[in-house]
């Protein structure tokens, strides 16, 4: 068996439809892939600098709120390391608060009240007696 001599005209076709075919395939290609780099550049470019775009991320206002509230509280760690810093001077606090709850357990409660205006109705009472007692002496003139 012998293989048929190939027209060389027939080859060239098949090789003009091929490349056609793939230079077809590589402009679409192409052309998606500039689509694609133009939606990202409009994405890029149009992202707002607040950060609500990009979820999970937190907000520029946010992270500054955040960072005042740490400088603020090191300035109250400082002013406050500072006023108690001598040992002396925080036991005299201690002391001053002792003596100040001390005397506030010495007043007397609601409870303690109501003890006294017994005591006092009882006093009332005595004394009463006595001024009918007075009453009924009889008095020398």
């Amino acid at each position: 068996m012998s293989i048929p001599p190939s027209d060389p005209n027939v080859t060239l076709l098949r090789l003009e439809d091929a490349v056609a075919t793939l230079r077809l395939g590589v402009m679409i290609v192409g052309v998606l892939a500039v689509a694609a780099l133009g939606v990202a550049a409009y994405g890029l470019l149009t992202s707002d600098d607040a950060g609500t775009a990009t979820t999970g991320l937190a907000s520029q206002g946010s992270v500054s709120q955040l960072s005042e509230r740490v400088d603020q509280l090191a300035t109250q760690q400082k002013t406050a390391g500072s006023a108690n810093a001598t040992g002396a001077a925080l036991g005299d606090r201690v002391a001053a608060l002792e003596r100040t709850v001390k005397a506030l357990a010495a007043r007397p409660t609601p409870g303690d009240a109501t003890q006294a205006v017994k005591e006092l109705s009882s006093r009332i009472d005595a004394v009463a007696k006595d001024v009918e007692q007075l009453k009924q002496t009889p008095s020398t003139p």
